[in-house]
């Protein structure tokens, strides 16, 4: 039976993850964007429920032990993850999803959704990615530094992901990105209503 897709995308800290989702789904409204918990603050218009779900370490800790995250890790200090439910059901109503993820969770939600197409954004050089964290405005001059060392961490798991992707020009990263859905649904598995009109299904 046909389920929604999962569509995982990963990568550095600066990356461009969020803007290269929000380019596809304006292509792609089949999809939505799983959201995210956090126990970080907002920045700038961030809104809960939106763009995350904002929540006290404790309360993410709670969820935690009840095994309502999907996954989680810590960056920084703060936790990130994915509410389960959310996931299990878009999938079991034959909804597509994409997860603006860590690399970490990544890899947890392919042990759990062994079907979850695993994209890796890479920037175009690390003087790049530090230009992009600097524009930000977000961080001190420590908080890049640091967000710089765990880059160069997280590039060696690249290797996990079925795909990769160098993020230089937004337009192109966004075309290739929905080349690798096309080619998923264009796999046989995938084409069971065309494959009736051959076969006795």
């Amino acid at each position: 039976m046909k389920q929604g897709k999962i569509l995982c995308v990963s990568g550095p800290s600066g990356v461009g993850k969020g803007t290269v989702i929000s380019k596809l789904m304006e292509k792609r409204q089949d999809f939505v964007l799983s959201i995210s918990m956090t126990t970080r603050n907002p920045r700038g218009e961030e809104k809960d429920g939106v763009d995350y779900y904002f929540c006290s370490a404790a309360e993410f800790q709670d969820l935690i032990t009840k095994k309502e995250i999907l996954e989680f890790d810590v960056y920084s200090g703060e936790y990130y993850g994915t509410p389960v439910a959310p996931i299990r059901e878009f999938v079991r109503n034959k909804q597509n999803v994409i997860l603006d993820i860590t690399i970490a969770g990544a890899l947890q939600v392919k042990k759990i959704f062994p079907e979850a197409l695993m994209v890796f954004l890479l920037p175009p050089s690390m003087e790049a990615l530090y230009d992009r964290l600097l524009k930000r405005d977000t961080e001190t001059e420590d908080q890049i530094q640091a967000r710089i060392k765990q880059a160069e961490i997280e590039i060696l798991h690249v290797e996990k992901f079925e795909y990769a992707i160098l993020n230089d020009k937004i337009e192109d990263t966004v075309s290739k990105l929905e080349a690798i859905i096309i080619a998923e649904e264009c796999k046989y598995y995938n084409q069971s209503a065309i494959l009736k009109k051959f076969f006795d299904l």
